[in-house]
């Protein structure tokens, strides 16, 4: 693992790309994705103005963590990342695209509408299609 240090002020402090990682995952992703479930789910609008705005800080708090987060991984070269192997990022499209087709095919079933049935069954399909590529191009992966 490449080891890097990165200078504040007077102090040294010890980077590692699973460390630069995990502060993007925890900084920058999940505070969004709370923030997006908040919105859609409309939860946002009941809270008051002093916490409506906090989560405008954090968010904007979180893009300026993952901007700069990434501008570091690109200057110190962490392009060539080994935390994830690109056959385990295909294995885990693989598992996502199965399980958007299961939803897909529930929805299809459970709809009521012929509309919402053929909206449903047209994106199982597709999403079987991309599972089914997928599988074939591990065939071809080369180790």
């Amino acid at each position: 693992m490449e080891k890097l240090f990165l200078l504040i002020g007077k102090e040294k402090i010890f980077v590692t790309k699973r460390n630069v990682f995990l502060a993007r995952l925890f900084l920058g992703q999940f505070p969004v994705l709370v923030s997006t479930y908040l919105f859609l789910s409309r939860q946002f609008l009941n809270f008051s103005l002093v916490f409506q705005f906090l989560l405008v800080v954090i968010n904007l708090a979180s893009i300026l963590v993952t901007v700069y987060l990434t501008r570091e991984m690109r200057i110190r070269e962490f392009e060539d990342d080994d935390l994830v192997s690109p056959r385990t990022n295909q294995l885990m499209f693989i598992g996502l695209t199965g399980f958007m087709s299961i939803i897909c095919l529930y929805r299809g079933i459970i709809a009521t509408e012929t509309y919402q049935q053929i909206i449903a069954y047209i994106g199982a399909v597709l999403c079987l299609i991309i599972m089914l590529l997928l599988m074939w191009g591990l065939k071809y992966y080369k180790k």
